[in-house]
């Protein structure tokens, strides 16, 4: 009796397995493509960022889509290829929203967009910076600009952010209001090529200003540590004079480091704004490097920049492609 119950539960589990397999309504299939919907990773706080459905190119057809507000719990439903617009709380922080895809007889699929929210004014996103002395406003878009009188010549103190040209980073215009943009060098010139002192090029400064030459960026280095310093060196512990321990949204913008200290002796204000490749098209190094333009050339190819790293003290120097790198602009003019 015992022998014939153990084969007799076994047939039975094996007709149920067999059946099961047989229940085509219970099977899933995976979908295929890509959701992207190239939402802004920065965004003022209470505007608007839009995000792109579509994606889905398996099923062709039957893909709904929908979008979860993490902040808030709400559920909208939108049409493919459509813009789905959503609110940057006016709260400090890094904020989630998910974009869902669902079609009967396949899995979801979902991508989820992370936003930084940002309050552009002094003392909102931005912390730690001195309070500036003086200030001038472009008058091709009336941004102010905060100076400082740095040995022979006024400088930018914070990083130009016109919109004439160049990238923010990750191509969210609003980061530029705490890094400023990105641009090539030939953007930031306007492809001309400057020497001497306070002679560089306006480019895409102010009208009365221009992109600083290896000559300025020289006279810079004497005026923070009294010591000659030729363009082509590497400029030790100059970097640590000019980089300031500010914050962004409460985060270090250059992380701790035992190697320098962010002493920012000339209210220079460095910041770590990152850098942009193959035209703007991709990003890195925010909030551990930065990187700054010279107007002069090292040929006709290729110019010359200098750049800080946060686990770094100096201010080394380099050159690169005129066409294809994006850096940072700071505009200079002579007393």
């Amino acid at each position: 009796m015992k022998k014939f119950f153990r084969i007799a539960c076994g047939v039975a589990m094996a007709a149920l397995i067999i059946s099961g397999c047989h229940k085509k309504d219970e099977l899933k299939e995976y979908m295929d493509g890509n959701l992207n919907p190239e939402m802004k990773p920065y965004a003022v706080c209470g505007t608007a960022v839009g995000g792109k459905t579509g994606g889905i190119t398996t099923p062709s057809s039957g893909v709904k889509y929908y979008w979860l507000d993490n902040v808030r719990k709400d559920t909208t439903w939108i049409g493919e290829g459509r813009i789905f617009w959503w609110v940057v709380p006016d709260s400090l922080g890094q904020f989630a929203v998910t974009e869902y895809a669902v079609a009967d007889g396949y899995y979801q699929d979902s991508y989820t967009s992370y936003v930084t929210s940002i309050a552009p004014w002094l003392g909102g996103s931005l912390q730690g910076i001195p309070e500036p002395k003086d200030s001038i406003q472009d008058p091709r878009d009336e941004q102010w600009y905060y100076i400082s009188e740095i040995g022979n010549l006024i400088w930018f103190s914070e990083n130009l952010n016109w919109y004439g040209s160049g990238s923010g980073y990750c191509k969210a215009d609003d980061i530029g209001y705490v890094m400023g943009r990105l641009y090539t060098w030939k953007e930031a010139t306007g492809g001309e090529s400057g020497s001497g002192l306070g002679n560089g090029p306006q480019g895409a400064c102010p009208p009365g200003w221009s992109v600083p030459t290896n000559e300025d960026w020289e006279d810079l280095a004497k005026t923070v540590t009294g010591e000659e310093h030729p363009f082509l060196g590497i400029w030790n512990n100059v970097g640590e004079y000019l980089t300031v321990d500010a914050t962004f949204n409460g985060d270090k913008i250059w992380p701790y480091s035992i190697k320098t200290f962010h002493k920012n002796t000339v209210e220079f204000n460095a910041l770590a704004g990152g850098m942009s490749l193959g035209k703007h098209s991709n990003f890195e190094g925010i909030m551990s490097h930065g990187y700054f333009w010279s107007a002069t050339e090292k040929d006709s190819g290729r110019a010359y920049y200098r750049y800080l790293y946060y686990d770094l003290p100096d201010f080394p120097f380099g050159d690169v492609d005129k066409e294809n790198v994006g850096f940072s602009v700071r505009c200079v003019k002579k007393k």
